[in-house]
């Protein structure tokens, strides 16, 4: 667009300056490259959208699209920017990983594929097309782990415990994101936290419980449970 408004520029300059003789060659010359030019440019590569921010759960396949209009002569790279690895460079892996690939639709879309993805797959992917100067896009790939209570961390389902005693209930577990850890009374009553303050729901690894007594030893010990978002 700017090309083609300096081009009108040059136009009406020859107008101005050009002797009445030569001013229709000239103008035509200058409307010509003008339109060389400007066809030139646009035909250089450039990106149709937005490679998108991927989510996929641990163990699962994922694709991260790079689309290129009028890629021509040139080259598609995806590169693993966290990694600083080159993945792919047009219909070649590079990378020694067997669970990259690529695919081209022969119109204008290169997919990066990451099979049965890995908590190290996680990170910003480039699409990287070499013109001159360079021209990218970076999308993210998230990978979750779903959460899981670590028993061998965690308090036991089964503890005894004498009435007006404390006990700590732990509940460990792992995942990504970190998981948030509640505790809920499973009869649905509420919990009695530092000493006097009642809650429905308790978040924390390790739920205080202090001077039980025989009722809410029998309710709390056997009817709480921990539940992970």
């Amino acid at each position: 667009m700017i090309l083609l408004l300096n081009t009108v520029k040059l136009v009406l300059i020859a107008l101005n300056i050009i002797p009445n003789r030569m001013r229709h060659k000239k103008i035509m010359f200058f409307i010509y490259m003008g339109t060389l030019v400007t066809h030139v440019m646009m035909d250089e590569p450039r990106f149709a959208q937005p490679i998108p921010n991927v989510t996929v759960a641990v163990g699962r396949d994922a694709n991260l699209p790079c689309v290129v209009e009028h890629l021509g002569t040139y080259k598609v790279a995806w590169i693993h920017i966290d990694r600083q690895m080159i993945l792919t460079i047009h219909r070649h892996v590079i990378s020694r990983i067997p669970r990259y690939s690529i695919t081209y639709d022969n119109s204008n879309t290169w997919m990066l594929h990451v099979n049965q993805a890995q908590q190290e797959d996680r990170g910003y992917y480039m699409c990287q097309v070499n013109t001159n100067p360079m021209i990218s896009q970076v999308g993210y790939l998230q990978v979750v782990v779903p959460p899981n209570i670590l028993d061998i961390e965690s308090t036991p389902s089964s503890v005894a415990v004498r009435e007006n005693q404390n006990i700590n209930m732990t509940c460990r577990a792992d995942g990504f994101p970190t998981p948030k850890i509640i505790w809920r009374r499973e009869d649905g009553q509420s919990i009695t936290v530092e000493r006097k303050k009642k809650v429905m729901v308790y978040d924390g690894e390790v739920l205080h419980l202090t001077k039980l007594s025989r009722n809410e030893v029998r309710l709390r010990f056997f009817k709480l449970f921990s539940k992970i978002y």
